[in-house]
């Protein structure tokens, strides 16, 4: 099964859907790189996935925007800071949302990525104090992981 053609999302485009590529492509089962030719073939300027949009919620956002990649890493194709961290908005980071998504509570303290891949956003890669604490006292007292 293949994706939709380069003109079908063209056409799509110039209907005025406002959706980001990210969106965009979520929908229509193709790739963010197709619907960002799709736009810019049309002289349409990038439309990243939005800051806020109401129609989404948190993880759904972040489900759209983190890419499963190999070695079972999730890279983050939004919004990042200039130190490039994953991030919604303002207030709240990819890593904080997909932590609570995996673990199903609440982060305490900084999420920290505790693989090798700077920045990935896979929810069994994160870490929070209490997971760092209980970590750290388990090898104090010489127990194995």
């Amino acid at each position: 099964m293949s994706g939709p053609s380069l003109e079908t999302v063209v056409r799509i485009l110039m209907s005025g859907t406002g959706e980001s590529d990210v969106e965009l492509a979520y929908r229509l089962g193709c790739t963010r790189a197709l619907a960002s030719r799709a736009r810019a073939s049309l002289g349409m300027p990038p439309m990243p996935l939005p800051l806020s949009t109401p129609a989404l919620t948190d993880e759904q956002r972040v489900m759209l925007g983190a890419v499963l990649t190999s070695g079972g890493h999730r890279r983050w194709i939004g919004r990042v800071t200039g130190d490039g961290v994953p991030i919604l908005d303002a207030h709240r980071t990819v890593a904080r949302v997909m932590f609570r998504m995996t673990y199903e509570r609440e982060p305490e303290g900084v999420v920290r990525v505790d693989c090798v891949r700077k920045h990935c956003v896979e929810g069994l890669h994160l870490t929070d104090r209490l997971m760092r604490e209980d970590r750290a006292a388990l090898d104090a007292s010489g127990g194995a992981r």
